[in-house]
């Protein structure tokens, strides 16, 4: 019996171990080399992880065992056929981490439950643009099962323990697998997060356990796909944002002026691959010169990577959960004064079009005021797709629709529409013509499908010219990046514009790194409004004096300017300072006793845990700015 319990956890470790070796080796981009001394202690302090995943997976069947020690039945076969099942769960997690972290540049977690309706376009993405790994996925699976049946297994009737030695069998294997499971007895339990007290994001990216991970987030539900991970605000700040809280601050939320917003969010585009001196990175030659009399800055970086986060970052001007989302969790059903919503009450006509099918992002979008939510099964009329629904040109052609179909049933009432474009979120074109810049590489598909998009853009920003009869406010931002394999700032560096059709947005071009968060507030203010509770700032003041925030797990960043601090939510401590280069993308090490690092730190590190604790509290609209320069 002990002998098939440890065969048992041996296998399941070995398995994730390997497993996420291989799969490592086989990813396209990695943040460390697996051979370096970083990788190698990465891997190491992983196996923590990957032992617990081979705990949890052992535990019905030692159980089982430990029940059945006393009779005399041959088990072989079911403990076969368990360790069967269970290596498959382990490779076949693996395997689709390792396919979503090659997209989205991080490993699952909440994604487990914001994928309603979008499983088959996840699939057909997987086969076609990451079949290489899913060849791999199988080929292991079919290795390892074929090993599992070949290899011997103790017969129960044989090998029964006396009751003294049950009884310290059976003690001895529910505390190892408790401590296992728990992380030890030093710290409050594990949660797959606990990769981050490794200390680097790069090392916690190589040490994630996948199956551990997934498991997790299953067996608990939901409501535990995001919690809170932010340390607490110091008192000191508590005592000045209360001080805040008592000041009388007019806010504007009603007497907004009557104008139309087209917010085009675009579907995974990058700036890495845009307004490059290099020709055979110049992808799009309309956004780019549309953005040279826009208001624009040096750099936007996105608070997430994936659509819902662009949304309710831009929409609500608030930074999202610190390594999670607020759609699809308990998060969704706090009270939140989002942009959409404040125009619906002010008697906006305010709709939300994706390509796609609406899934979790058109019932996001809904809950933040938008009265309609179209996907692609809305669209009255046939297209070329991709492995998500409708190209951009078409998503555009349904928009105008849409838009005709407003200003014509009442001209005297304002809309705002938002569109998330889907070309470049899959990797097919109508045509092979259509890949200007190929297909071959991760990079040359972006700029491919992303020429293609801007085109499309292009023909609808002139139609819709054509078309609203009212001053028309214009935002183009990218909601997040995706498929990103250069390093740095690339994944997370995005463009965006705005002007308005009768030329009241002036074309500043500020020279600092801006927010998601500030687009929310600058529609705000180009309408007439204000709302404090708003974390962005608006562009259109000319001594804009915001910054930028994002966070990828428990590490969160933050920019002002050419400088950047990263910190641990959950301690609250400094851990890397960075000089960002004229191209905003390429990062270069900072002594982090600089004089710039310490007000900046205790700037990003207040406003971090002040506003993390406010979202978890269900008191969003309680916020009052007091970290800006210009406060």
């Amino acid at each position: 019996m002990i002998r098939n319990i440890l065969r048992l956890f041996f296998t399941f470790l070995l398995t994730a171990f390997s497993s996420k070796v291989i799969f490592l080796f086989a990813a396209t981009s990695i943040p460390l080399s697996l051979f370096s001394a970083d990788g190698i202690i990465s891997l190491l302090y992983g196996l923590r992880f990957d032992a617990t995943i081979a705990a949890l997976l052992t535990a019905p069947a030692a159980l089982v065992l430990l029940v059945l020690n006393f009779l005399r039945f041959d088990m072989r076969w079911a403990i076969r056929l368990w360790a069967s099942l269970a290596v498959l769960w382990i490779i076949g997690a693996t395997a689709s981490d390792t396919i979503y972290a090659e997209d989205a540049r991080k490993h699952v977690t909440f994604e487990l439950f914001t994928a309603s309706g979008l499983v088959d376009s996840v699939l057909i993405t997987a086969f076609t643009v990451y079949y290489p790994l899913v060849i791999l996925g199988l080929v292991l699976s079919a290795v390892s099962v074929f090993i599992i049946w070949k290899s011997s297994w103790t017969n129960m009737a044989t090998s029964r323990l006396t009751l003294g030695k049950y009884t310290l069998a059976t003690l001895a294997y529910l505390v190892l697998t408790v401590t296992f499971i728990r992380g030890g007895w030093f710290d409050a339990p594990q949660s797959p997060m606990s990769a981050y007290k490794i200390g680097h994001n790069d090392k916690a990216y190589i040490a994630w356990s996948a199956p551990y991970s997934v498991t997790y987030y299953l067996a608990n539900g939901k409501n535990k796909a995001v919690s809170r991970i932010t340390a607490s605000p110091e008192p000191s700040v508590h005592e000045v944002f209360n001080a805040a809280l008592n000041q009388e601050i007019a806010s504007n939320i009603s007497d907004f002026k009557k104008a139309n917003v087209v917010f085009v969010l675009l579907e995974s585009w990058a700036s890495v691959d845009m307004n490059s001196p290099n020709p055979e990175h110049h992808s799009t030659p309309f956004f780019d010169a549309l953005r040279a009399k826009s208001l624009t800055s040096d750099a936007m970086y996105a608070d997430g990577y994936r659509t819902v986060q662009g949304i309710f970052a831009s929409m609500c001007s608030y930074p999202n959960p610190n390594g999670g989302i607020v759609a699809g969790t308990h998060l969704q059903n706090s009270q939140y004064k989002c942009l959409p919503h404040m125009l619906r009450e002010q008697g906006w006509d305010t709709r939300f079009v994706q390509g796609s099918g609406k899934g979790i992002v058109g019932a996001f979008a809904q809950s933040l005021g938008f009265t309609e939510s179209y996907g692609k099964e809305d669209f009255d009329f046939e297209a070329p797709h991709n492995e998500w629904g409708f190209q951009d040109d078409s998503i555009y052609r349904f928009s105008m629709d849409r838009i005709n179909e407003m200003q014509n049933s009442n001209s005297d009432k304002p809309f705002f529409i938002a569109i998330n474009t889907g070309t470049t979120h899959g990797s097919l074109l109508p045509s092979e013509d259509d890949f200007t810049f190929g297909k071959s590489t991760m990079p040359e598909l972006r700029r491919s499908t992303m020429n293609y998009a801007d085109k499309a853009l292009e023909a609808f920003i002139t139609e819709l010219h054509d078309t609203v009869k009212e001053p028309t406010l214009v935002v183009l931002m990218s909601d997040h990046t995706a498929k990103i394999v250069e390093p740095n700032l690339a994944k997370n560096s995005i463009p965006f514009l705005i002007y308005a059709t009768d030329g009241s947005v002036p074309a500043i071009h500020h020279n600092a790194a801006t927010s998601q968060r500030d687009v929310g507030s600058t529609i705000l203010d180009w309408l007439g409004g204000y709302a404090p509770w708003f974390t962005g700032q608006s562009l259109l003041n000319e001594h804009y004096a915001g910054q930028s925030s994002f966070s990828d797990g428990s590490l969160f960043f933050w920019v002002d300017g050419k400088r950047m601090v990263t910190i641990d939510s959950s301690n609250n401590s400094l851990q890397q300072c960075f000089h960002i280069k004229d191209d905003t993308i390429r990062l270069k090490r900072a002594d982090c006793n600089e004089s710039w690092v310490a007000p900046l730190f205790e700037q990003g590190r207040d406003f971090n845990a002040l506003t993390q604790e406010l979202l978890f509290n269900g008191e969003t609209t309680q916020y009052r700015d007091i970290f800006s320069k210009t406060h």
